[in-house]
């Protein structure tokens, strides 16, 4: 399907929270037909009103270095928990949700996929292989493009059901399709849209493990939660420390250069796992592990901007998804994918190990594996060329 062809068909927007609203709001504006999807059992609590009114208010200062700003009052054509009503005759499907929620609603998208659809994940977070593993599982085989980015392209959040506060438009993004051979393609087709209208990069990345080892979310989020989780918990209940309770950040808060340097042996590790495997990952230099906002101020760099304006807030409690996600499923994957390669972790294993007894679960029990993602059984050779050929 062309460009031309994905723009005058719907677009359907899955999930409920800060991203989903966003994308749903910033498509109508920009004059899309649109159809937000969320989950029944979470529609109420994450969309309230909006599912009567189908109004989402698009507002915040959007910094970028393009000096783009999109606002107002969207009213979205479609808001609905009816997973079909979403999909049918759409072109474009937005999959703006956490990690954690892949297969709930992949479970729900397969039966519904038509032909010529492009499903794009925000951030992939290796949803991309999940979503091809349960199509095959399911017998699922319609003729789609499925990929997926490094991270959100906006820094918002919900001040309340229908009012997305965008903090800032992400300065860049890094893609690739399941497999790599639909990349170009979906490159074209995404490229263009009003999502990336305040971004000043947008390119092509090495497989989607390539993508989502480049998610910075698990080398900046899990140090930084595991690390200060004890200034966290003091100030969520006792509010000392000269922090609010509920007003603890770990990037305004907990960056120290030792935190940072954990990081950064972290990605060292990241690097080694896609060394091992043969692609490519992003490429960060040491000091950029040293500013407040780690390696993720290098994605949402904004003008006269510190990545803590306002201040981030967060973890506030051991059940947060800085702790809860980042490390089940981008943490863990990394640590089977480096058990698979023959490669070494010690850091990488031992944020899981101290993870797990903070939140009082097993992450490498719970946590995602790679035969969900269908490359368990799978050479080296073999997984680079599923990933690169679909085969």
């Amino acid at each position: 399907m062309s460009e031309v062809g994905i723009s005058q068909k719907p677009v359907a927007v899955l999930g409920g929270g800060a991203c989903a609203q966003t994308f749903a709001a910033d498509f109508t504006l920009a004059g899309y037909e649109v159809r937000l999807y969320e989950l029944p059992e979470l529609a109420q609590r994450t969309l309230g009103e909006v599912l009567k009114t189908h109004e989402i208010e698009l507002g915040g200062a959007q910094a970028n270095f393009k000096w783009f700003r999109r606002a107002g009052v969207a009213r979205v054509d479609v808001v609905t928990t009816e997973i079909s009503e979403a999909l049918r005759g759409a072109g474009l499907v937005i999959v703006a949700i956490p990690a954690k929620g892949h297969q709930p609603f992949f479970e729900k998208v397969i039966p519904c996929l038509e032909d010529g659809q492009v499903i794009s994940i925000f951030p992939d977070n290796f949803g991309s292989l999940m979503l091809r593993n349960m199509m095959r599982e399911a017998g699922c085989d319609a003729d789609v493009i499925t990929g997926g980015w490094t991270s959100m392209p906006y820094g918002v959040r919900v001040v309340e059901p229908g009012r997305a506060d965008c903090i800032s438009r992400t300065r860049e993004l890094m893609c690739d399709a399941l497999p790599s051979k639909d990349g170009d393609k979906f490159f074209e087709i995404l490229k263009a849209i009003p999502a990336f209208d305040g971004t000043v990069e947008i390119k092509r990345g090495d497989t989607v493990i390539g993508v989502s080892l480049s998610n910075p979310n698990p080398v900046v989020h899990v140090p930084g939660s595991v690390l200060n989780v004890g200034a966290m918990e003091v100030s969520e209940m006792e509010a000392t420390l000269g922090i609010p309770k509920g007003k603890y950040s770990m990037y305004k808060h907990g960056m120290s250069p030792a935190v940072a340097r954990t990081q950064f042996a972290f990605y060292q590790e990241e690097r080694k796992i896609a060394k091992a495997m043969g692609i490519k990952v992003i490429e960060y230099r040491e000091d950029q592990f040293f500013w407040k906002g780690s390696v993720m101020g290098v994605e949402f760099w904004a003008p006269f901007a510190d990545v803590i304006f306002p201040p981030i807030v967060g973890p506030t409690s051991t059940e947060h998804r800085y702790f809860t996600e980042d490390i089940p499923v981008g943490t863990v994957i990394r640590y089977h994918l480096a058990r698979r390669f023959g490669v070494d972790v010690p850091i990488i294993e031992s944020l899981i190990q101290l993870g797990s007894v903070i939140c009082k679960r097993d992450f490498l029990k719970e946590g995602r594996s790679l035969k969900e993602l269908g490359i368990e059984d799978l050479t080296k050779e073999q997984v680079i060329r599923y990933l690169r050929e679909g085969v």
